[in-house]
């Protein structure tokens, strides 16, 4: 990947089909389950992966992210093609207002643990420290990928939880990263 650019979506680099070459594709094979207040590995298979009405609500929300303003959005780019991207919502909450929510952060299947998503992570954390933000706020998916994702660059379970959010995901861990 000798022409991977990463960089913050403006308005000029929004288009409807945003997502036309991105690849969700995921196979899981394990996954972390909150049992007793300890989270454990449990073995289950199962394919992760985006339908065409899922695609373009991502899209969408993508879009509307940057055109709100209500966000950052920052994406990986392989020789033009969006192969990564990371979504930084810019509601703060919290006891403190200490947090701001990782939306999304997903790096297209064939260039997955090529150091992508960590990239992308700290675009969120610079631009979470230019907005005096201390914590960014994860609904992290339970998959075993995923959890070891966030647990190697220094996440941890939450501190507070957000309600909603914890909620809307009742299996999802809730984490945070302190800056």
């Amino acid at each position: 990947m000798e022409n991977l650019e990463l960089k913050e979506l403006g308005f000029n680099d929004i288009k409807q089909n945003l997502l036309e070459n991105f690849d969700r594709y995921q196979e899981i094979k394990q996954y972390y389950r909150n049992e007793d207040g300890n989270w454990i590995i449990k073995d289950h298979e199962f394919v992760g992966n985006w339908d065409k009405n899922r695609y373009e609500e991502v899209n969408n929300f993508i879009v509307n992210i940057i055109n709100k303003k209500n966000g950052n959005v920052f994406g990986a780019y392989d020789n033009g093609k969006l192969i990564g991207f990371a979504v930084l919502l810019n509601e703060k909450f919290g006891s403190k207002n200490q947090y701001v929510e990782l939306k999304f952060i997903h790096v297209s299947n064939g260039y997955r643990y090529k150091g992508i998503g960590k990239k992308l992570f700290d675009f969120c954390v610079k631009k979470a420290r230019d907005i005096g933000i201390s914590k960014i706020y994860i609904s992290a998916n339970t998959s075993e990928e995923s959890q070891r994702f966030y647990l190697r660059i220094g996440c941890k379970d939450a501190m507070e939880i957000n309600k909603k959010l914890a909620e809307n995901e009742p299996h999802d861990r809730q984490m945070e990263y302190e800056l």
